[in-house]
């Protein structure tokens, strides 16, 4: 099972659309794409140096993905995450940098969102049918939902620097929110590392742009139309030294008792989220706060997230319904960067 719980990307690399794991080249351009723990991923660089090659980025790939596996996967039994979830009430623990730094990044998000992030909910999740068990909603009551309830909460660890204690019972972290775009940021920082200037990295639809494309200028990408397997732009976006993801409620869903339910939980209530967006596309130098942005926002009604955006200065387009099919609503920090290309 994948490390992060894949939704169908919604950002789309335009020119990029292989899945199986190949390189080419054309000049010093290199491309590489491929699968690596049930998570697509595409890479695509300019080489000036011999070390620059597929093979040796192809290394650093897999060596970053593996390094976020083993410390944040919720599927994997010696994952550090694992550990936490499993230590004693009151234990502290002595976590690693890259636990320290989502639990960090986490953890401000669902403050400055007013709680619409919790990475907490792994038990409500699971309550809905959105986890690994089964799907029954027929026996499910309100009071077994707010006994599931009492397990979560963003209040139910304290985070020291890098020392982690867990503060309830039963509480279980699933980082997953942020973790993919953190495995997106270990990857650009690796390339950087390795003299790489110009690159685009995608994994599992979050990317993380550096330098030129190219033809000069920043790597273009898109937004495609919030309907499943929609292959049609909602959104150019021109990706300058950023970082983009999008998150949407329209691909995972399940049906009880007649309606339509999105796997998104709004933490606030312990319900699938009936906020009316649609989704929502946030630009960031870092795409594990893009990530975590994203889906913190997708909780919120499309004038809450763009509120919020506005006073974080965000780059945020919400996409919401409208009588002839999808809108589309940007922040000024969003209209600066697309105006400004």
């Amino acid at each position: 099972m994948s490390p992060f719980p894949i939704r169908l990307p919604s950002s789309l690399w335009l020119l990029l659309a292989l899945l199986s794991l190949t390189a080419s080249a054309s000049g010093s351009l290199r491309q590489l794409h491929g699968e690596t723990m049930g998570t697509s991923y595409s890479i695509r660089w300019q080489q000036s140096t011999p070390h620059q090659g597929p093979a040796e980025v192809l290394h650093q790939v897999e060596r970053q993905l593996q390094r976020v596996n083993r410390t944040l996967s919720v599927f994997r039994d010696d994952a550090e995450v694992v550990a936490l979830n499993d230590s004693p009430v009151g234990q502290p623990i002595q976590v690693s940098e890259e636990t320290a730094r989502v639990l960090t990044i986490a953890r401000r998000i669902a403050r400055e969102s007013g709680g619409a992030l919790d990475i907490t909910l792994g038990p409500v999740i699971e309550f809905w049918g959105f986890g690994a068990k089964p799907r029954d909603l027929s026996h499910k009551s309100l009071g077994q939902l707010e006994l599931v309830r009492s397990r979560t909460g963003m209040g139910g660890f304290r985070l020291e620097g890098r020392q982690f204690t867990k503060l309830i019972p039963g509480l279980e972290i699933n980082p997953s929110a942020v973790a993919k775009g953190y495995g997106v940021d270990l990857i650009a920082e690796a390339l950087t590392a390795m003299g790489i200037g110009d690159y685009l990295v995608e994994v599992g639809g979050e990317l993380r742009s550096q330098g030129s494309a190219p033809r000069g200028g920043p790597w273009q990408v898109a937004v495609t139309r919030p309907e499943k397997l929609s292959l049609e732009f909602q959104q150019r976006v021109p990706l300058d030294n950023l970082a983009m993801a999008t998150s949407g409620n329209y691909v995972n869903l399940i049906r009880a008792q007649g309606v339509s339910l999105g796997h998104i939980i709004d933490p606030r209530t312990g319900y699938p989220a009936a906020s009316g967006t649609l989704s929502v596309t946030v630009l960031h130098p870092s795409c594990a706060e893009a990530d975590g942005y994203a889906t913190a926002m997708m909780v919120l009604t499309p004038d809450q997230a763009l509120a919020l955006a506005r006073d974080l200065d965000l780059a945020v387009m919400v996409v919401q319904a409208g009588p002839t099919g999808p809108v589309s609503r940007f922040s000024p920090a969003f209209r600066r960067i697309v105006a400004g290309h």
